[in-house]
């Protein structure tokens, strides 16, 4: 009798136990799905296994703790405590006490961290150098993540709420990541939590009940969203569309060419600057070089800067020979809604006067950017060079590259071949690499391609990568980035250093004279990306292959041709009446490779929406009549069927609005529901329930089989639902709290008949 009286309370704590290593292993299922979201933002693999070992480590830990007799409750305060004690041993830099606890210092080292990863993040593009800021905030966060998980899963209980946390994760690869989310995390992350769900059913309520029902309902929701996804405007492959509500953020993110891209499709123009100028025609205003190319996007290669200082000279300007022609010139600008670490001027910058807070220049590119300050309401005169190299100096020029050019060659191994195989053809011919540079410019204005901000969107290659430019060439229709990246792939494939530019085409004026041509308006349908090409004598050469924008260069042309302009953007910031591009396939219909939006395109996405919607309300319903069935199967396939009758019993009352307490004797809720049934053959079943019931809690112990307990069961809980009236039978179908933990939300319903 003692061993009988022993072996139930050791089953059900070997039960707690394998619920608790249940339940953590779908945590880190959990955790490693959200990983996979982050491949792309941090270079190599360092911090992915920084990730996992943190914070898998640490639910581990808590398992383990829970299995050896702690308090489910107090685990996450040890955790706590070991997270500070990982965070000080790795990035205390010998602050901490013993090497692992915390002091005052500890905090504003990890100040300095956090300071030095949003600079990093400013400044970086993706995926981003593996630098130590980047893996504080790596293992900081693991260790968050798996405090919360932890905590709001095993602790409290309530583990469909570290869907909160996880999707909080899921907005930094949303947001930051040029592709936007990775459907298949999105997918593994709904899978991973909905199996959570389901290990904390079956630690809850032991047995083995057909999860079919819950997870068909899951596989339906990621199926409605992935409808969603390709139908829904503005959520094409790439990402979603998104306009800053004010003024222009460039070159302050990770994807700074994609951004371009983005306000470029502004619904309409946002004024981003005005200025006047000495030279003779409105300038380029270049924001910043892009030379390094990771394969997937261009961004801006961190180098060593010098301090700016108000009006002295910077310089020399690289590559650049006494014999080249130049005129100095005065640039006046005036930032109204644009914000950036970059600071627009025309290149090659001499010197800046005039600017607020502190800010840096970069001995290779010339490059300006703030150091703690940014463009946003700044107004300054920048003094630099108007640049007049001929063709004859071009020509003459090249064949030797110096080391700090060297690295504007680099190609990944694994870019695809028909950006050199197009290279090659369109130069073929050429004998020089002056001649070969023209040649790639004429090459994309003399072949058929078109400008278009919509087409690339819309088929699913936005962005600046290799596979993208490779897209590109096939489609032949683009706007400034896919050109620019695509000219300077192909230069560095023919041996050229190359590298792309971003910043703003000269803009319009209002009018004036020829020797004052007046104020120029600067918006961010100016917004451009430009390549350039490096030649020895000369330096950085900037071209124009981009269709429909921008001004050829005079030294692209023999000197006995006159240039003529290509028409610039206009914007409606000023009074001269705003020009379309012509080739743009979204402004002019019929034109070539253009995809216009199909007319079910609203019907499916309305649809989707509705799917969609109505699979979140009904999963509780679901849910909650799919643990039902279960009970009621259960009921006949094992002995000891009295808990489940009574859990099922409870959780019914609940939904229904009584007060069903744990604490509650099994009699006296007895009688309040035969009180509520009284009439019906609801009541005859619930005193038969209640006899079973007493009969295994103070009785012999037995394994007889209760024969008619299912009967019985659906016998009350008719009863029980027809009494409740149909408003609150509904209620209880929509928003079962059965599901929700005991005593939450507060019951309506004293529990007597109505």
């Amino acid at each position: 009798m003692v061993s009988e009286s022993l072996a139930v309370p050791l089953a059900r704590t070997r039960r707690r136990r394998i619920g608790y290593w249940r339940i953590t292993g779908a945590l880190v299922l959990q955790l490693l799905a959200v990983s996979i979201a982050l491949i792309g933002l941090i270079q190599g693999w360092g911090w992915w296994f920084a990730l996992m070992l943190t914070a898998g480590g640490l639910l581990v830990l808590g398992a383990a703790l829970r299995s050896l007799g702690l308090h489910r409750g107090v685990v996450p305060v040890v955790l706590l405590a070991v997270a500070a004690g990982i965070m000080t041993a790795a990035f205390g830099r010998g602050s901490g006490l013993f090497g692992l606890v915390p002091t005052p210092r500890t905090f504003e080292v990890w100040a300095e961290y956090g300071r030095q990863a949003l600079l990093s993040i400013y400044q970086q593009g993706t995926p981003a150098e593996s630098l130590p800021e980047f893996l504080f905030l790596v293992v900081g966060g693991a260790c968050l993540i798996a405090l919360i998980l932890d905590t709001v899963a095993v602790a409290i209980r309530t583990p469909a709420f570290t869907a909160l946390g996880v999707g909080a994760v899921l907005v930094v690869p949303a947001a930051l990541l040029g592709d936007g989310l990775d459907p298949t995390a999105l997918a593994a992350s709904a899978a991973a939590f909905l199996w959570l769900l389901r290990c904390d059913v079956r630690t809850r309520r032991p047995g083995s009940p057909r999860p079919v029902a819950a997870l068909s309902v899951g596989v339906s929701s990621v199926a409605i969203a992935a409808l969603l996804a390709g139908t829904a405007p503005g959520f094409d492959q790439g990402g979603a569309t998104q306009f800053t509500a004010g003024g222009i953020n460039i070159g302050g993110t990770v994807t700074p060419l994609v951004d371009l891209g983005k306000d470029l499709r502004r619904p309409s123009a946002v004024r981003a600057l005005t200025y006047t100028t000495t030279a003779a025609s409105g300038q380029y205003l270049k924001l910043a070089s892009l030379d390094q190319f990771t394969g997937s996007v261009w961004k801006h290669r961190a180098r060593d800067t010098n301090r700016l200082q108000d009006g002295a000279e910077i310089g020399p300007v690289t590559g650049l020979a006494d014999d080249v022609q130049r005129v100095e010139i005065s640039t006046d600008v005036q930032i109204d809604n644009m914000l950036s670490r970059w600071l627009p001027a025309p290149y090659p910058v001499k010197s800046v006067k005039g600017l607020d807070g502190t800010w840096s220049w970069n001995p290779e590119d010339l490059t300006i950017g703030g150091v703690n300050a940014t463009t946003q309401g700044q107004r300054y005169t920048v003094t630099s060079l108007l640049l007049q190299p001929t063709a004859e100096q071009l020509r003459n020029a090249g064949g030797f590259v110096p080391e700090e050019a060297q690295r504007d060659l680099f190609l990944p191994a694994n870019l695809p071949g028909i950006i050199g195989a197009t290279a090659l053809e369109a130069t073929a011919g050429a004998t020089s690499e002056y001649e070969q540079a023209v040649a790639l410019q004429d090459y994309f204005r003399d072949n058929n391609f078109v400008y278009s901000t919509q087409t690339p969107l819309q088929q699913g290659y936005d962005g600046d990568g290799g596979r993208v430019i490779a897209k590109f060439l096939e489609v032949k229709s683009g706007y400034c980035v896919h050109y620019a990246s695509a000219m300077a792939l192909m230069a560095r494939s023919l041996g050229i250093p190359a590298r792309v530019a971003e910043g703003y085409l000269p803009g319009s004026t209002s009018g004036g004279t020829a020797s004052n041509p007046g104020e120029y308006t600067v918006t961010s349908d100016d917004l451009h990306a430009w390549p350039e090409l490096y030649f020895a004598g000369v330096g950085w050469v900037p071209f124009e292959p981009t269709v429909g924008r921008g001004t050829i260069p005079s030294y692209t042309r023999p000197e006995s041709t006159i240039v003529t302009p290509v028409p610039q953007s206009t914007s409606g910031a000023t009074s001269q009446p705003q020009r379309v591009v012509p080739t743009d396939p979204a402004q002019v219909a019929g034109a070539r490779a253009a995809t216009p939006p199909s007319p079910l395109q609203p019907v499916l996405s309305g649809a989707g929406i509705a799917l969609l919607v109505l699979a979140v309300l009904l999963t509780p319903a679901v849910l909650r009549r799919v643990r039902r069935r279960s009970r009621l199967r259960r009921l006949g396939e094992s002995w000891g069927g009295a808990p489940i009758v009574w859990d099922e019993l409870r959780d019914t009352a609940r939904d229904l609005g009584w007060e069903a307490p744990a604490t509650e004797t099994s009699r006296v809720f007895a009688q309040r529901v035969a009180a509520a049934v009284r009439g019906t053959p609801g009541e005859e079943a619930m005193g038969r329930l209640l006899e079973v019931r007493e009969r295994d809690a103070y009785g012999p112990p037995t394994r007889a089989v209760a024969v008619g307990l299912a009967d019985d069961l659906s016998r009350v809980l008719s009863a029980l639902e027809a009494q409740a009236g149909r408003a609150r039978r509904v209620r209880a179908v929509l928003v079962p709290v059965s599901l929700l933990p005991a005593g939450w939300p507060p019951a309506v319903n004293p529990g007597r008949a109505s």
